[in-house]
């Protein structure tokens, strides 16, 4: 990986001016060089001199306008936040290195990598708004209502969100197959090295109905015990395994079933794995009759608990 190799040529002053550009993108579109110096606590001249050989190596973009002095500006570009991200995994001993890649999809990279006990984990970097940016700020209900928002607070947001939603399961210690997540910093999350293949890549099944069966029984425990949707849930983020096991992944879009929103997402996830499965290998189902058992979960556990608070008071 070319931001792991680019890594070791840099010193922590390096490192600093990135942070103090990444810190200063939280404000601004482009970082003035005099924010960049403010937020490092580097005089003008030293953050000069570092913003040149970063820009040259490659990780900041500079505005055309301004070349030098206080009005030429910055911003990271994805290796430079790679290289930030990375560097805060090795500090904290997360990793030890970095290998070849697992795979590559529309939101996501993937390598495989060494930690200190030299075991082998998976570090995924979220790439949101490679393909098309303004459709992520119009669906992503975690960003569409925030203003300045850049493609790294975007990223960040989502290895977030799916961080969260995986600790929040394996928590629970459910009888449910998703990623282990490690660690999480900036973009990237460390999770257990994934084996399988996306299910809409498997022109035929064994059997096709318990596989059904299965990703909705997944879904529904899930559901029960974590109080949780998907939110994007389809052909594309469930994977069979080498032993025909079920995977259910990529859970940045997922939501607390309180949420104004989690009816919809569920519904809309549920009609996606039916629709799936009934174009493709023949399973027919009720899609209306899973909803509707789904939001039975949902209301009998939301009535226990109001019932348990009133005689509370």
């Amino acid at each position: 990986m070319k931001a792991a190799e680019k890594l070791l040529k840099l010193t922590k002053e390096d490192i600093r001016i990135l942070m103090g550009v990444e810190q200063g993108m939280r404000k601004f579109k482009m970082v003035p060089a005099n924010h960049v110096a403010f937020f490092a606590r580097y005089k003008k001249e030293e953050t000069q001199y570092h913003l040149d050989k970063v820009h040259k190596m490659g990780l900041l973009q500079r505005d055309k306008e301004f070349v030098k002095g206080d009005n030429a500006s910055y911003k990271l570009i994805a290796e430079g936040y790679d290289i930030l991200a990375l560097h805060a995994l090795y500090q904290k001993n997360v990793i030890s290195s970095i290998g070849p890649p697992l795979g590559k999809g529309k939101e996501s990279d993937v390598y495989r990598c060494l930690t200190p006990d030299e075991n082998e984990v998976a570090l995924k970097f979220f790439r949101i708004g490679r393909t098309s940016f303004r459709n992520v700020k119009k669906f992503r209900s975690y960003v569409k209502d925030k203003g300045h928002i850049n493609w790294l607070y975007i990223n960040r947001l989502s290895a977030t969100q799916e961080y969260e939603a995986l600790k929040k399961i394996h928590k629970l210690k459910l009888n449910v197959n998703v990623p282990v997540p490690y660690a999480h910093n900036r973009h990237t999350i460390v999770m257990n090295i994934i084996q399988g293949d996306e299910i809409y890549k498997f022109p035929f099944l064994n059997n096709p109905e318990d596989h059904f069966n299965e990703i909705i029984k997944q879904y529904k425990e899930i559901y029960a015990k974590a109080n949780i949707v998907h939110g994007d849930l389809g052909e594309f983020n469930v994977l069979v395994d080498p032993d025909d096991n079920i995977l259910i992944i990529d859970w940045p879009q997922w939501a607390e079933w309180t949420h104004v929103s989690a009816d919809q997402l569920l519904k809309r996830d549920i009609h996606n794995i039916c629709s799936f499965f009934e174009k493709k290998h023949k399973v027919i189902s009720n899609p209306h009759k899973i909803i509707h058992e789904f939001l039975a979960i949902k209301n009998k556990s939301i009535n226990t608990e109001s019932i348990q608070n009133k005689s509370k008071n």
